[in-house]
């Protein structure tokens, strides 16, 4: 199989197809929506990987640098029967590339990355629970929720964000770049991100989002895209409550019926405080680390 560099916008249609198609055959999208816009973004120093079999784009891989700079994440969309060869094409030309470490997502089980190149990290839960949860919304002594002014909020944001995240691969160490990146994405609703004051200091913040495809049932889909406390906050029911005062927008102003978000399988303390609010896995993502010359 031969693996070549290719940007998303030289391939056009054919790609869009190969994302169609892959969607249909694995019931879930193959890039994530951080890279689906890295790969709109000409001066975002993406790298993109495709092979093409009989005149048909079959296969299609994007990486893009993390938030440190260092390690990169990757997608694949594969409809060549054969994920293995192209996925070790594409690290074959990562490495010629001079990358150093890569974190592949994998959002179908139809795929397991060749074990000598990619070694098995963690697990990413999507859970979902129907709207409207149990319990009030109730502001903890002495706090104050209010929607997300981006001019005069966003610096406050990004430290709450990298304190909460710190060390974390991809949410964490935000730029102020990575956060008009995300809210330059067209379903962004200021009043839908919902922060916390404690004497005049932003200590959290719930970021909701309504996806284009509704629910079920046919209400709005919501999504708790990020949750997010000051550590020196912990302990104050912070993250329940905002949680609540979230999921309570989505249902009241959004019109949303179900609610969905991504939580590391690893993060038990915020498994724990989902599951209290009526939330069940529905699926789960894998992550898979190669580093060059391991």
């Amino acid at each position: 199989m031969e693996v070549n560099p290719a940007s998303p916008g030289e391939l056009g249609g054919a790609l869009v197809d190969l994302i169609t198609r892959v969607t249909e055959k694995q019931g879930a999208p193959p890039f994530g929506e951080v890279l689906q816009a890295a790969m709109t973004d000409p001066d975002g120093g993406g790298l993109g990987y495709a092979s093409v079999a009989r005149g048909r784009l079959v296969s299609y891989g994007f990486a893009a640098a993390n938030p440190d700079g260092r390690v990169w994440t990757l997608e694949v969309a594969d409809d060549s029967g054969q994920p293995d060869r192209f996925l070790t094409g594409v690290v074959q030309s990562m490495d010629s590339a001079g990358i150093e470490e890569t974190v592949l997502w994998l959002h179908t089980p139809v795929i397991d990355p060749p074990p000598a190149l990619f070694t098995h990290e963690r697990d990413l839960y999507r859970m979902a629970t129907t709207l409207p949860v149990p319990g009030s919304v109730h502001s903890p002594a002495g706090a104050r929720f209010a929607g997300f002014e981006v001019d005069r909020d966003a610096p406050a944001l990004i430290e709450v964000n990298n304190r909460a995240f710190d060390g974390h691969p991809e949410q964490g160490n935000w730029s102020e770049q990575d956060l008009v990146r995300r809210t330059s994405l067209p379903w962004f609703d200021p009043l839908g991100v919902r922060t916390c004051w404690i004497d005049q200091q932003l200590v959290a913040f719930h970021w909701t989002k309504v996806h284009d495809t509704p629910a079920p049932d046919g209400g709005a889909l919501g999504e708790i895209y990020v949750l997010a406390v000051d550590p020196a906050y912990h302990g104050r029911g912070l993250g329940r409550a905002i949680a609540l005062d979230g999921l309570d927008y989505l249902f009241r102003h959004r019109k949303a019926t179900r609610a969905i978000l991504y939580v590391d399988s690893a993060n038990i303390a915020a498994t724990n405080l989902y599951r209290r609010l009526g939330f069940a896995t529905e699926h789960t993502d894998r992550a898979y680390r190669w580093t060059r010359g391991a």
